[in-house]
């Protein structure tokens, strides 16, 4: 008879049995499932033999956060990106060679896509953390698993950190060899795009300030009383969005928004002294600058700026985009961009 193991997000009536498993017999019993989560169960020959919970991953961890090579704006914006496998429990009486690794891989293998569909977006990196004085993390580590380091012993509530001594070693597990890149990235990878984006081009393969320095001729008519932002700036912001699959003026302020630091400032966005921060250009700039461009000089420009790079045949879909955002904002109001 063959042995099939199947690993899958538990159905809504399965939820109470779930539940009660887990706070019976994990040692750490069930707490609730922090931020976004989905809890699975392994069966093998049809029988429930594991139960493994996803939540999102911990907020801070010195060498998680070392080894992506993020900063604290970044990690903030990208976290989601990430989960963390806070329970997994074998059933009592489950005694099965190696059975514990292979449901971590056959878990590993649909998690990006579950998660998809539970929340709009993939994770790329999971992360689990284990007690040292309990567990050698064994079936972790045959799962691809790679150890980090030692947590200092805290933990975090309403964002505030307590020390309890109970100091784990943190494991990470990369769902994609490009991960690193993909998170610590100036711009979003279409990796880590939201469900339904259309994404042009990878902006991160692309010299965007050369982007810039293109739409700095471009005119357009604005008062200066209030002005935060250049316009070569506010059109490059608007450029980039479309290019990343922004289809609405709302994709424009959520896409704006989500940019680090770091590539506020290259991009030449406004600073705050009160907030010490870079500000985006926001939804209701974005808008009016569309309205007021003079179109023609702008898809001259950006035309030619994706020629330059060798993606002429993208040109006519981004003018094309371009100009429907255009014809969406004409239809919120006239006035002159601030």
């Amino acid at each position: 008879m063959k042995k099939e193991l199947i690993v899958r997000p538990i159905r809504g009536e399965e939820r109470q049995m779930w539940d009660q498993l887990m706070a019976a017999h994990h040692y750490l019993g069930l707490k609730q499932l922090v931020g976004e989560s989905i809890r699975y169960v392994a069966l093998f020959n049809g029988q429930w033999v594991a139960l493994l919970g996803w939540t999102s991953a911990a907020y801070k961890s010195g060498s998680r956060d070392r080894w992506i090579g993020w900063d604290e704006d970044t990690r903030h914006k990208r976290l989601k990106f990430l989960a963390n496998n806070s329970r997994f429990l074998m059933l009592p009486e489950v005694r099965v060679k190696n059975l514990a690794s292979q449901i971590l891989a056959a878990n590993l293998k649909r998690l990006p896509g579950d998660w998809v569909k539970a929340y709009g977006h993939p994770v790329w990196l999971t992360e689990t953390f284990i007690d040292p004085t309990r567990f050698a993390g064994t079936c972790y580590r045959a799962a691809g698993f790679t150890p980090l380091g030692q947590t200092r012993g805290f933990r975090r509530n309403a964002g505030y950190y307590y020390a309890h001594g109970n100091v784990k070693t943190i494991l990470i597990r990369p769902l994609h060899q490009d991960v690193r890149q993909w998170l610590r990235a100036p711009f979003l990878s279409p990796a880590l795009l939201t469900l339904g984006k259309n994404p042009l081009v990878d902006l991160n393969q692309l010299p965007v300030e050369g982007l810039l320095k293109h739409l700095e001729e471009v005119v357009v008519p604005r008062m200066p009383r209030g002005v935060r932002h250049q316009s070569a700036t506010v059109l490059t912001v608007i450029t980039c969005a479309v290019l990343s699959g922004a289809a609405s003026y709302m994709d424009l302020g959520r896409w704006a928004a989500g940019l680090p630091q770091s590539t506020l400032k290259a991009l030449g966005t406004q600073h705050s002294p009160n907030r010490r921060r870079f500000m985006p250009p926001s939804e209701a700039t974005l808008r009016r600058v569309l309205q007021a461009v003079d179109m023609a000089s702008l898809c001259r420009a950006v035309s030619g700026w994706l020629a330059s790079q060798g993606l002429k045949s993208v040109a006519p879909v981004a003018i094309e985009r371009l100009h429907s955002l255009r014809e969406r904002t004409a239809n919120r109001g006239d006035g002159h961009a601030q």
